[in-house]
This record gives C-alpha cells, structure tokens and sequence, in this order.
C-alpha cells in the first residue's frame, strides 16, 4: 500500500514540477471554456491542470493496474533503497512546487537565491525519482543463478 502511494505521489509530484505550465494552460483553457472570468481562471488553472494531472495518473493506474515499474518485490535487491529516493525526490519536488506560492512574501534581495536553490532542486529530484525507479524495477527481476563449474 505505502509503496503505491511512494510510486504515486512521485509520479505526481516529479513530473508537475516539470509540465506545470502546461497543466496550467489546459486548466486555464478548461475554466475558459466553462465561462469562468479571466482573473479568477487564471489563479485556479494550476489546480485544475494538477486535478487533470491526477486523473490522467489513476486511468494509467486502472488500465495498467499500477503505475511503472511496479511495487517491485520487497525482498529484491534495491527495493528500499529505489522507495528512499523517489520518497526523497517527492520531498523535493513538493518543496519545488510550493515555493512560488510564498515567494511574493520573501525579501527581494532573498528571492534571488531562493528561486536559484529552488530551480536548482528540479533535476536532482528528476534524477533521484529515475534512479529510484530503476531500482524497484531492478528488485522484481530474477536473480541470475551463478554457474557451476
């Protein structure tokens, strides 16, 4: 179950950080769409590109019956070291995501190195996320029988 919901939310969370613009831009045109006025469709596009985000994830999850690579298999080798990083990149990438939110209330001078750490975690919690995948599709695999001599 937490493994699941570990494969989810780092499939969620990596990947928005990544196409949030144009998960913004389907949600504005959506609420466009609908009528909704421009100021106020503006700010709720990005909530309503996650929600499409969401939704696209969980038609992958029922057509594929879980999300690549898989749980993987807890006794394999890497299981709980691929969890660690794509827990880790998850952690990063929800820092990525919620930063420009409070950004406004930082200092000038401190917005600076702020928005340069915050790009700055993007392709690390990328990378994390591709290794720690590989890892739990890497504990599923057979383990190759030594030869005999």
């Amino acid at each position: 179950m937490w493994a699941r919901i570990n494969l989810f939310v780092g499939w969620f969370f990596v990947l928005q950080i990544f196409i949030n613009n144009v998960l913004a831009e389907i949600g504005f045109g959506i609420l466009t769409l609908l009528g909704m006025p421009l100021p106020l469709g503006e700010k709720l596009g990005w909530l309503v590109g996650a929600v499409c985000f969401i939704a696209l994830l969980f038609v992958v999850r029922v057509f594929f019956g879980e999300l690549p690579p898989g749980v993987g298999k807890k006794t394999g080798n890497g299981y709980k070291f691929g969890h660690g990083l794509i827990l880790f990149s998850s952690l990063l990438a929800i820092v990525v995501y919620v930063v420009p939110f409070f950004i406004h209330d930082v200092p000038r001078g401190l917005q600076i190195v702020v928005v340069r750490t915050t790009v700055g975690m993007l392709y690390p919690a990328l990378g994390m996320f591709v290794v720690g995948v590989s890892f739990i599709y890497q504990s599923a695999l057979p383990v190759a029988s030594k030869p005999q001599s």
